[in-house]
């Protein structure tokens, strides 16, 4: 589970892929992406680090990574972000986002 004490090591410093999606329990729509958040998180398991952070216990990264609006999902490549989405997001749309990613981490780690 990540949090504030972990967020760095865990996908900045390893430059894991990731997928973090920022929620809170009072969020509506929020309740709508977890099971998509499950089901990718079982889909790429062992692949990209799937999180869910809540923003109301963790503050200081739901501020950080500007999550106003909730969801905010967060997509991390070689430890750099590189696209922040609001709202709701499909699974298709994700996992497509995903797979795009680590085809281009894979071509980058041939290239080294």
């Amino acid at each position: 589970m990540l949090d504030n004490s972990n967020f760095d090591q865990e996908i900045l410093e390893k430059k894991n892929t990731a997928m973090i999606t920022f929620t809170a329990e009072w969020c509506r729509p929020c309740l709508l992406q977890k099971p998509v958040i499950h089901s990718l998180a079982e889909k790429y398991s062992g692949r990209v680090i799937v999180e869910t952070i809540d923003v109301d216990a963790h503050v200081e990264l739901a501020d950080r990574y500007c999550a106003r609006t909730l969801p905010t999902t967060i997509l991390f490549a070689q430890g750099e972000i590189v696209e922040a989405l609001a709202g709701y997001q499909s699974e298709e749309f994700l996992s497509s986002y995903l797979d795009m990613i680590l085809a281009e981490v894979a071509k980058m780690a041939e290239k080294a």
